[in-house]
């Protein structure tokens, strides 16, 4: 693996995220300063990873052959029923949620897939909060959600001010 395991980079503090988030999400420290996140499947085996990189573009990597569109990030970690899950595009979106009590799974990407559409379908809940980013990618992605999961689910998504991107 191209990381190291109970160390992160400490620019990662200085963005909210707390240490025991970082140890539930399993994160470490990779090449070039960079935080590292482990993706899991939905029975926990780990399918890849993202790379966070700070001032280097793109800020994000993902492991080669990960296959994004197949999974949900975070849904191994909800196991009981829950009142609602929040639905994010990124895998820091998701866990800075998850820090503050908000059950969460990430797309890893702006557009859900048929593949992942079924994988929400199965979540413990009554009720999925949409919480894309404030861009046209984001605005598309939550139009077609909301077509794919209304008749399924309480299907609710947060709007956010112009001046917030996520």
């Amino acid at each position: 693996f191209p990381f190291t395991r109970g160390y992160v980079p400490e620019w990662i503090f200085d963005r909210g995220f707390n240490k025991e988030v970082l140890r539930k999400w399993d994160c470490a420290i990779g090449q070039y300063d960079s935080l590292v996140i482990p993706i899991r499947d939905q029975e926990s085996t780990l399918v890849g990873w993202v790379t966070r990189r700070q001032n280097i573009t793109p800020k994000y990597l993902y492991s080669k052959g990960l296959r994004k569109s197949k999974l949900l990030f975070g849904q191994h970690l909800i196991e009981e029923p829950v009142p609602f899950v929040c639905i994010t595009e990124g895998s820091l979106d998701t866990m800075w949620l998850d820090q503050h009590g908000f059950t969460s799974v990430a797309l890893l990407g702006a557009h859900m897939s048929k593949r992942q559409q079924d994988l929400a379908l199965k979540l413990p809940t009554k009720e999925l909060v949409l919480c894309l980013d404030n861009d046209e990618a984001g605005r598309v992605g939550l139009e077609k959600a909301m077509s794919y999961l209304n008749p399924k689910f309480v299907v609710s998504y947060i709007k956010l001010p112009k001046e917030y991107k996520d």
